[in-house]
């Protein structure tokens, strides 16, 4: 789960129910740009969006951020707060996934950068030898 899937769940919730943006916008009490942004994902949701969307839609707060209704063993009975709890796990598996991965990236172009500095040197050497026999024949 990520904001493009939130924002892609919203808008497609908000489609299905037959509902405009401005429509959503005055349910939200905002403007029709500010409701936009949401959806472009240019403003941040924050909690309170989240679940006046989901009371609009007339829907539980974890199937719009999900896009997809948890069972109550996935949510327990407190429901939000289990959900902020999943969230925030996820969001911590993937921070560390993306570290990770931009890690091996620094390291893979490191090593291509002294393959090329290697490339370098051996084009340099081939080029004195290429002048070198140049001049060995021009002298024969």
């Amino acid at each position: 789960m990520n904001n493009d899937s939130v924002k892609d769940n919203i808008r497609n919730f908000r489609k299905n129910q037959n509902l405009t943006q401005s429509e959503m916008a005055d349910k939200l009490g905002i403007s029709r740009t500010a409701y936009r942004n949401i959806e472009n994902g240019e403003t941040r949701l924050i909690s309170d969006n989240v679940g006046k969307i989901a009371e609009i839609l007339k829907m539980d707060t974890a199937e719009l951020v999900l896009g997809y209704l948890p069972d109550k063993g996935e949510t327990g009975d407190s429901g939000d707060g289990k959900l902020m709890e999943e969230v925030t796990r996820r969001h911590a598996d993937e921070t560390a996934r993306l570290s990770s991965q931009i890690a091996n990236l620094k390291t893979e172009i490191s090593s291509l950068r002294g393959y090329i500095e290697t490339l370098k040197e051996l084009i340099r050497t081939k080029d004195e030898i290429i002048a070198m026999l140049k001049k060995l024949d021009s002298e024969t």
